[in-house]
């Protein structure tokens, strides 16, 4: 049973999308939305751009679940 105080601290969506692409190596936005529950992306990156992270950004294609190639944006950080 957790009591008052005892609860895990919560980790932000911008530390979750950080933690994903260091051991992962990038993220999409299909994966951040399926994957961590982030579904504005985009919106996370630009917050952690203003923190000082640069992010080398690839467009690419890839199938989504339904079989259809979309185009999304691959997120790595810069210079790792």
């Amino acid at each position: 049973m957790i009591k008052r105080g005892d609860e895990m601290p919560k980790i932000s969506q911008s530390e979750r999308i950080l933690q994903f692409i260091k051991e992962k190596g990038s993220i999409t936005r299909l994966q951040a939305a399926n994957e961590i529950g982030a579904f504005e992306l985009s919106a996370r990156i630009v917050e952690l751009e203003r923190e000082g992270y640069l992010f080398l950004k690839e467009p690419i294609k890839v199938k989504n679940r339904y079989g259809d190639t979309v185009r999304v944006v691959r997120y790595s950080l810069f210079g790792e």
